[in-house]
């Protein structure tokens, strides 16, 4: 909770600091600054965009890092690239149905939450909306772990969404 507010037991530093923090984990291990990075990442983007239920639900551990988290972005076939995602997000009553596949995502099978980006609207990164993923969601799992030659310390899989609830 590098960058989150305090109310929900972040520390309330801002972007600066937050780098600040990161740079010096990072000359010690790289691969375990990048893992903090992208769960801090998460973090934050709840706490900006988030509602006041989903701040109050997922931060405060999340803060803790009793619940780590891993952003879901990169797609096989459309890299990072957000425009060109395939993942769907199908609403059906009053849920969302998420489909499609997520890769090279850090921390997968370990993490907590999945901050899941899937395509809500037409084509391009207007389109596109965040979800919050748990763990024991219904259709989430995980391809199998990859053999990396560094970073080792962050475990990396495919996220599997089939009809994800």
């Amino acid at each position: 909770g590098i960058v989150v507010k305090e109310d929900v037991g972040g520390t309330g530093l801002g972007k600066l600091e937050g780098s600040v923090i990161i740079e010096a984990l990072a000359t010690a291990c790289v691969g375990t600054a990048a893992y903090i990075s992208i769960h801090n990442m998460v973090a934050g983007l709840i706490d900006y965009f988030g509602t006041p239920k989903q701040r109050t639900e997922f931060l405060p551990k999340m803060c803790t890092m009793e619940h780590l988290s891993s952003y879901c972005l990169t797609e096989p076939g459309s890299g990072s690239d957000a425009g060109s995602l395939r993942t769907r997000a199908t609403l059906v009553g009053n849920e969302y149905i998420l489909n499609g596949e997520k890769a090279f995502i850090s921390g997968a099978g370990v993490s907590d939450i999945y901050l899941v980006m899937a395509r809500t609207g037409g084509e391009g990164p207007s389109g596109v909306t965040a979800f919050i993923v748990p763990k024991n969601s219904n259709g989430l799992s995980f391809g199998k772990k990859e053999q990396k030659l560094g970073w080792n310390c962050q475990p990396t899989r495919a996220v599997i969404l089939d009809n994800c609830r």
